[in-house]
């Protein structure tokens, strides 16, 4: 009985003694590492640069001039000391005093938000002088006025390919600008107009024509059942959300940056979403346009563009 009695607590030991080493030899190693409780993180910190080869040692100072020569030549003009702020040389700096290696990109700890620069054009930005420039244009650098293509109001007269630009919002209209500027989306003239405005002008004509509301419509009575079905269903089968999960019902706007597209005329919108198609658009958040005009057929977008447009403007 006793030997029974032995063995089981021989075994007992043996089956325990595994994981009470794993437990102390892992709480010694996370105790040893410092700091306020048993486990913090290791502070990051920028690599050294390489280090660099010693410099060569300075060649020996020639020996003094014989006897013979004459008592008038120039003195040897003194060693620049490496120390010498006015060395180029850092090989005699000590490492200690070496600014550390900038590291790029952004800290793993900085969740700071990244804005766009467009925003920044909008911030005290006066519609006022946004609707003088609107008005004028700057011909001093080529600009012409805006009305004469985007119409008085923001609406363009008679359609065609000029959007309507009265019912954007002003930041929609301010990152448009802005991508013209840089290239991100092409357009020639578009392109030569933005790249000739400051960024403070480009913010006041985005302000300027954020406050003008949109023409009243009749949106939806054109474009017949497949365009209503896209607008308010979209097509899962091929992964086609609504249009108006984005573009809000019958294409009047949403959020901010996701543009209203009723009254835009048949003809730009048919354009634009022949560029995202073709990839001479490119300027959709991560590519979603481009995505989804390559799913609709070419009688699905013509539908759409008459439902969106609306009555053909009145020729005046």
């Amino acid at each position: 009985m006793i030997e029974h009695r032995k063995g089981i607590s021989i075994a007992l030991v043996l089956i325990a003694a595994p994981p009470l080493v794993t437990l102390i030899a892992t709480a010694h190693q996370m105790i040893g590492t410092g700091g306020d409780g048993l486990i913090r993180a290791s502070a990051v910190t920028a690599s050294s640069p390489p280090a660099t080869a010693a410099p060569k040692a300075a060649a020996p100072a020639p020996a003094s001039p014989p006897a013979s020569a004459p008592a008038t030549a120039p003195a040897a003009a003194p060693a620049t000391s490496p120390a010498s702020p006015s060395s180029g040389s850092s090989g005699s700096a000590s490492p200690a005093a070496a600014a550390p290696t900038p590291v790029p990109g952004r800290s793993a700890q900085d969740f700071t938000a990244s804005r766009p620069a467009w925003e920044d054009y909008l911030r005290g930005a006066d519609p006022a002088a946004g609707k003088l420039l609107a008005a004028n244009g700057k011909p001093a650098a080529g600009v012409q006025a805006c009305v004469a293509c985007h119409g008085q109001a923001g609406v363009t007269p008679t359609g065609g390919i000029f959007p309507n630009l009265a019912g954007l919002s002003s930041e929609y209209l301010a990152k448009q600008l802005a991508d013209f500027r840089s290239g991100t989306r092409i357009q020639p003239l578009m392109n030569t107009v933005a790249r000739a405005l400051t960024e403070q002008e480009i913010g006041q004509v985005a302000a300027y024509y954020g406050t003008l509301a949109g023409p009243p419509l009749h949106v939806g009575e054109f474009g017949g059942e497949a365009a209503r079905k896209l607008d308010l269903q979209g097509d899962g089968a091929r992964a086609l959300p609504a249009c108006a999960n984005c573009h809000g019902l019958r294409g009047m706007g949403e959020g901010v940056l996701l543009p209203r597209l009723a009254g835009q005329s048949r003809e730009y919108f048919t354009d634009q979403m022949n560029a995202f198609r073709s990839g001479a658009r490119q300027n959709d958040d991560v590519g979603v346009m481009r995505a989804f005009s390559q799913r609709l057929t070419d009688s699905e977008i013509q539908a759409l563009a008459a439902y969106y447009a609306g009555p053909a403007p009145q020729q005046k």
